[in-house]
């Protein structure tokens, strides 16, 4: 069985006398990593993590779609999502000399996390604009450490997916979520609040896919607006939207992370084309800042809304 220690926190270092304790520690950060590198809120860009000296990029391409139905109220979606992470410790952050462990995370090397999900969720909609959303997804993972490399990019990172030091690790995401969304005047403000429960196997067997013990949960609460058509073009048009989520941490990821909450502020430009592309409903360019008293970073994101 392949264990090493991803030192993410100096308080969460122990001894390797004992297999199981390692094992619960390994897996608690796998966890952590495998949720910042995939949840919302935490979008391609790059984050540092303040109280534990260590900064992560992320490359995530999250997505929901909604399939048709024959029910009025209710309908079925898929959801899930891409990932890519590199962490790596913090040049500027002070820490004590770690203790000896079979893997480190150090200057000379960062760690990688790839993570790849599907599921699926029903959906429960009104007039009213009230939305009840509830899934499941199984998100594949792999992690590893590599050394730093004066040419290290995303292409190279691509390639070491496969390599055979990876360890593989297997994620259950339980998703509730509760939406209000009503057109005002040609405004579309909107609130959200949902709650994301996540399971990580190590190394997983068949005989542990039952097994379920809480490791993680994120709740999230968040409000927004999208405005009326600013600017019109030959049957496609501008809008823009602005954002501000909250997002509240349990279990195991507190310890890695070194804090409980953290904000999301955001701003979205679409230009909408319904009519005039059969394949893309729309295209956006975001940009948001991410804070807490233990986190801080920026993200850039580019695509598009599917329209089938």
């Amino acid at each position: 069985m392949k264990i090493f220690f991803l030192l993410l926190i100096i308080s969460l270092q122990v001894h390797c006398d004992d297999e199981s304790i390692a094992k619960k520690a390994y897996q608690a950060n796998i966890n952590a990593l495998m949720i910042f590198t995939s949840q919302d809120g935490l979008n391609t860009g790059h984050y540092r993590f303040t109280k534990i000296g260590v900064e992560m990029d992320i490359y995530h391409l999250p997505f929901l779609y909604h399939l048709k139905s024959s029910y009025e109220n209710i309908n079925f979606f898929v959801m899930g999502n891409i990932g890519y992470s590199r962490t790596k410790l913090d040049d500027n952050f002070l820490r004590p000399v770690p203790h000896e462990t079979p893997v480190t995370l150090n200057y000379q090397n960062q760690l990688r996390t790839y993570t790849g999900g599907l599921g699926i969720g029903i959906r429960y909609h009104n007039d009213y604009g009230f939305n009840i959303l509830t899934g499941i997804e199984m998100i594949y993972s792999r992690t590893g450490i590599k050394v730093l490399s004066a040419d290290d990019d995303l292409g190279d990172a691509i390639k070491d997916f496969f390599d055979g030091n990876y360890n593989n690790n297997l994620t259950y995401k339980f998703l509730l979520s509760f939406e209000y969304r009503k057109e005002y005047r040609g405004f579309h403000p909107y609130a959200v609040l949902n709650y994301k429960l996540y399971e990580t196997k190590t190394d997983f067997s068949l005989d542990e896919l039952m097994t379920f013990s809480t490791q993680a949960s994120v709740s999230t609460f968040g409000f927004g607006t999208e405005t009326p058509h600013l600017y019109d073009y030959k049957d496609m048009y501008l809008t823009l939207e602005g954002y501000l989520y909250g997002h509240y941490l349990s279990g195991d990821i507190t310890n890695i992370s070194g804090f409980d909450t953290y904000y999301t502020f955001g701003v979205v430009a679409y230009w909408n084309t319904p009519q005039r592309i059969n394949w893309a409903e729309r295209f956006f360019l975001e940009a948001s800042t991410v804070n807490s008293t233990g986190l801080e970073g920026y993200n850039v994101g580019i695509g598009f809304t599917v329209d089938f």
